[in-house]
């Protein structure tokens, strides 16, 4: 097995299979943190069995170095019926057409809202399906005045930095070519997500991540506390509003609300804000492919699924794959709706492989450039000219660095 620590792997996997297969001996190969070569992990240690992040799972299954599951889960009746739908195609449509790798765990976001104020202000409660822009508009029909630890927010978001980046990966977009390094941060997709999020800022509907006045972390958490109306989060939310409801003296709970969204708006089924890192994957000419499917098998399956779900552990703050009803106490169907798209995080880790610092360039520039037009110190075209010419520069200089 190919994993980047032992004793993370012991931690999080051996423990639990060696419970169910006590005779099960495991040989764990870690390369260490960073980016594994993995034929050459594969040439010298022949695993039965790896770990993949999207875009060595894309690259190994182009060059045809991973096996089919398919047949091993026909062979032995493995229940597809609760695995996440879009999550298996998209794993699909990477691979060629073929399922070379099953995911554990997704990260997820769905839109989460406080039903009792949308009531009290009698705005229209969110759906599934909504855009970023939408989304957006619903926010502005809050109240913006008093002061910030008193009023009311229409969305729970850090800014319009952070707030243009998530739109750009809902939407699918990314700003560097990988294979060209062209530089498309001035197109009008990318123009229209300035464009939302410097607006939303101007119009005071954005917290910007700000902590309240309080003694801790829940306190200091404006949609915990029912003072947001909206947040764009994983279910590490609804692991908060438990918390609160035992950890914050006086807590006065509200009714959630949990939609799928944001939607591309291009497609309102499917979104680029998705990710999976663990994708579990068996080399084409690994010696014991049985013993490795039994593995995937399991971490896949309802027994595990189970287990994981069932314990009170806060480092489970993420989804499984394998979907269920309930997490934390709320109902997180909306989580599973929507059809990844992992096209986007293909890219920027194409780029980040090609460059380190490019990608980070970009966002500093982004940064400054939209707090200028927040300001009215620059409109938002100028802002955009200048997101393309100084990360064009930057990339410029990777290109010509990589022919010396």
């Amino acid at each position: 097995m190919v994993f980047e620590n032992k004793e993370a792997f012991q931690k999080q996997y051996g423990d639990f299979f060696s419970k169910k297969y006590p005779d099960t001996e495991f040989e764990v190969i870690a390369p260490g943190y960073g980016a594994p070569n993995y034929d050459k992990l594969i040439a010298k240690h022949s695993p039965d069995l790896i770990m993949l992040d999207p875009y060595n799972y894309q690259q190994m299954a182009k060059a045809d170095k991973l096996t089919d599951l398919e047949p091993l889960m026909e062979r032995d009746n493995y229940d597809t019926s609760k695995l996440y739908p879009g999550l298996t195609d998209e794993l699909k449509k990477q691979g060629g057409g073929k399922l070379y790798g099953l995911s554990k765990s997704v990260q997820a976001n769905a839109v989460l809202y406080n039903a009792d104020l949308f009531k009290k202000y009698k705005v229209e409660l969110p759906k599934d399906g909504m855009t970023w822009e939408e989304i957006l508009k619903l926010a502005r029909k809050f109240p913006t005045s008093g002061d910030k630890d008193s009023r009311i927010w229409g969305l729970s978001s850090f800014g319009s930095s952070n707030l243009a980046m998530q739109i750009a990966r809902t939407e699918g977009l990314a700003p560097i070519d990988p294979a060209t390094l062209k530089v498309t941060a001035n197109t009008p997709e990318w123009k229209k997500a300035y464009n939302i999020s410097i607006e939303a800022t101007k119009a005071g509907v954005l917290d910007e991540g700000i902590s309240l006045s309080a003694k801790s972390y829940l306190q200091s958490n404006p949609f915990v506390m029912g003072r947001s109306a909206m947040v764009i989060s994983s279910v590490t939310q609804l692991k908060n509003l438990q918390a609160a409801k035992s950890g914050v003296k006086n807590y006065k709970p509200f009714t959630l609300g949990i939609a799928a969204g944001p939607a591309d708006s291009g497609d309102r089924k499917s979104t680029g804000d998705f990710y999976t890192g663990d994708i579990f994957a068996i080399p084409a000419k690994a010696s014991n492919v049985d013993g490795a499917w039994q593995f995937i098998e399991y971490f896949t399956g309802d027994e595990y699924a189970k287990q994981y779900y069932g314990t009170k552990s806060s480092n489970n703050i993420a989804l499984l794959s394998r979907m269920v009803d309930e997490y934390a106490g709320y109902k997180v169907n909306a989580f599973y709706k929507l059809k990844p798209n992992l096209d986007q995080h293909l890219q920027a880790q194409a780029l980040s492989i090609r460059s380190a610092n490019l990608e980070w360039k970009f966002w500093t520039v982004l940064q400054k450039e939209l707090m200028l037009a927040v300001n009215k110190k620059k409109t938002a075209d100028q802002a955009a000219a200048a997101i393309q010419t100084q990360t064009q520069a930057a990339a410029d200089k990777v290109a010509k660095a990589s022919k010396n």
